[in-house]
């Protein structure tokens, strides 16, 4: 089978690039190829004023990417076409293009985008759903992306002004809570399928000891971390925090709490696998947080925000921990059970690493991609 990949990547590297590669690379080992097509934001830095101006139209319709896609489509010919990201550069356009040349679309919803102009249902760090269902307009006197009146009216433009009914033949998402939003928004539930993520790697490694907590992921305010803050000098054991963002000067010198900045994917796992558990506080539905996943499989308990994707991969005391979310004592009195209940704490990590094995293995992972492909193929 020949597939064509689009992706547009943000400026700072996340979960959507990891399952982007991960897919690629699980396609081309079962024979398959696959050509891409990936723009990035740090083009943006070499724009000027003006066609920074034009991101008003063109992230609703991209004249060049639209060319670039439809040449890629007829030098190619690929029997399908996934899309991950397309916003702002490439924009759905990609979808006329796949129309004109007769190729079936499919498109990964890795967040809300589809139906709220930041992609996270939230609003003032609170979740909000006022654009379900509804007109993404609402957005703009909010300001809901990058908090400014004009991006945020690019981006409802560009969702209202595409019909999502029609523009793939068929929509990938994580989770039952995911595709129950959507299906709420107005979109086909027959075109929508649940299709988790998936990990590479699974350990086969005891550990002796677990002296730490570890959080790993973006400091922004969505993800919670500022309970960090409120639980620091009250932690029985160090918290190490892998990744960057603009909370990161907030947390330092918080006590018990370490900041390590960004670390590899090997390196990342190594933490979590020797970690007590994974700390998930994000205040976000979330799509379906990779880190929940790599703690899974790395038999390391996963303590989250009793919310959204969490509440769909996290079963409360059987495979993991949940709390309220924005909870600093109930975050606290998790953390505590955790590291006074070692036994029960091991036979959740078991459960979970079961739960990796059994729906989010990359064989599974291919089986349901193969027969989303297949469908709209046929």
């Amino acid at each position: 089978m020949r597939i064509l990949q689009v992706h547009n990547y943000y400026q700072m590297p996340g979960g959507e690039d990891t399952v982007v590669a991960s897919e690629k690379k699980m396609l081309e080992e079962n024979g398959h190829q696959v050509r891409t097509y990936y723009r990035h934001n740090s083009e943006l830095d070499k724009y000027s004023l003006v066609e920074k101006w034009k991101l008003l139209t063109s992230t609703t319709w991209n004249k060049a990417s639209y060319a670039e896609i439809k040449q890629a489509i007829q030098e190619f010919k690929p029997d399908v076409c996934h899309v991950h990201n397309f916003l702002p550069l490439i924009s759905p356009s990609v979808s006329a293009a796949c129309k004109e040349e007769s190729v079936p679309l499919v498109q990964t919803l890795h967040n809300y985008r589809q139906m709220c102009a930041n992609g996270l249902l939230l609003r003032n760090n609170k979740v909000c759903e006022t654009c379900v269902g509804a007109s993404a307009y609402r957005s703009v006197s909010r300001k809901c992306y990058r908090d400014s009146h004009l991006q945020t009216f690019a981006v409802a433009r560009m969702l209202e002004n595409t019909d999502w009914q029609q523009h793939a033949d068929a929509y990938l998402c994580f989770t039952s809570f995911m595709k129950q939003k959507y299906v709420a928004h107005g979109l086909p539930a027959e075109k929508i399928h649940i299709k988790p993520n998936f990990v590479e790697h699974l350990t086969h490694a005891d550990v002796q000891d677990r002296p730490y907590l570890i959080y790993v992921g973006r400091l922004e305010e969505n993800k919670g971390v500022e309970l960090f803050k409120e639980i620091g000098e009250k932690l029985p054991v160090p918290l190490l925090v892998v990744g960057d963002g603009v909370l990161s000067s907030a947390l330092q010198g918080v006590q018990n709490v370490k900041l390590l900045g960004a670390k590899s994917s090997k390196e990342t796992r190594e933490l979590i696998h020797n970690a007590s558990a994974l700390l998930f506080p994000s205040r976000s539905y979330e799509g379906m947080p990779m880190t929940i996943l790599e703690a899974f499989a790395e038999k390391t308990l996963v303590i989250a925000s009793d919310l959204g994707a969490m509440q769909s991969m996290v079963r409360h005391k059987e495979n993991g921990l949940l709390f309220d979310p924005g909870s600093s004592v109930e975050l606290l009195d998790k953390i505590n059970f955790v590291l006074e209940n070692e036994s029960l704490a091991k036979a959740m990590t078991e459960r979970a690493f079961r739960d990796v094995e059994e729906q989010y293995s990359r064989t599974k992972n291919y089986e349901l991609l193969m027969n989303v492909y297949e469908q709209v193929i046929g």
